[in-house]
């Protein structure tokens, strides 16, 4: 099966949210933290319900899956089992959005059991906009992306998240690499993966607990351009957990210092 039609909705739906936000950028208004420590303002609520609205208009019998608002079937009622899901950030950098730093992004995805089949970052502050979807590539503002080819360690450009996330269990993991790289530089969210997805770093490793919303788009945009995105140690990625993306081989030397 392909998915260009279904791409091509998302990235409307994520261009029009996208826009939304950023006509409030810098306004941050209503901006507060939830239960978990995280930002959240009335952009990324009202982002995520213009996204649910036009799923619910185009994809009715869908599941939607957002940060704000949780798991319910797109008309609005209980989720279905097995339906194919939507899964959305409607602003990923939240506290970067909040801080006037214009590295955040609405993030669209669609799984299909239980595995995302497409995704769509909308950088908008940027002017940036990737996509894929399995089988037919990643691209940047309509042009094709790929990685580049992965160096040793000892010649990569490594970038990480926030250095409070690796302490204290990634502590040692984080001093090797950057001890060990050729560059490293803290470029943290949805575009250190972008970064090495379009060839201009050579691996992401986020040690934060990143949620489903948080990665789901990235995962086809980063495997169309040709890299891995994993669990540190290499093993397949899980909700809750951090994450690498580098190409091979230099994704198996980074995790296997991580293990």
């Amino acid at each position: 099966m392909t998915w260009e039609a279904e791409l091509a909705f998302a990235q409307e739906a994520a261009g029009a949210a996208g826009a939304l936000a950023l006509e409030r950028f810098r306004g941050a208004v209503g901006a507060r933290r939830k239960a978990d420590g995280t930002w959240v303002t009335e952009a990324d609520e009202a982002a995520e319900r213009r996204l649910r609205e036009a799923i619910a208009e185009r994809f009715p019998d869908h599941n939607v899956h957002g940060e704000e608002e949780g798991l319910l079937r797109a008309d609005g009622g209980p989720a279905t089992d097995g339906a194919p899901t939507w899964i959305l950030d409607p602003i990923d950098g939240t506290h970067n959005y909040v801080d006037g730093v214009p590295v955040w992004a609405t993030l669209v995805a669609l799984a299909v059991d239980g595995e995302p089949v497409l995704g769509v970052v909308e950088a908008p502050a940027l002017g940036e906009t990737y996509a894929a979807a399995r089988g037919l590539g990643a691209r940047l503002n309509g042009e094709s992306i790929h990685v580049r080819p992965a160096p040793p360690l000892a010649d990569a450009l490594v970038l990480f998240g926030a250095f409070a996330d690796f302490l204290p269990e990634h502590e040692e993991l984080l001093l090797r690499l950057v001890r060990g790289a050729g560059r490293d530089r803290g470029l943290g969210d949805f575009w250190g993966h972008m970064l090495v997805a379009r060839g201009s770093a050579d691996a992401m490793v986020d040690a934060a607990r990143l949620a489903l919303w948080d990665v789901g788009a990235l995962r086809p945009i980063v495997a169309e351009a040709g890299a891995l995105l994993t669990a540190l140690d290499g093993s397949r990625w899980t909700p809750g957990g951090p994450a690498l993306c580098a190409a091979e081989p230099l994704h198996a030397e980074i995790a296997a210092l991580a293990r």
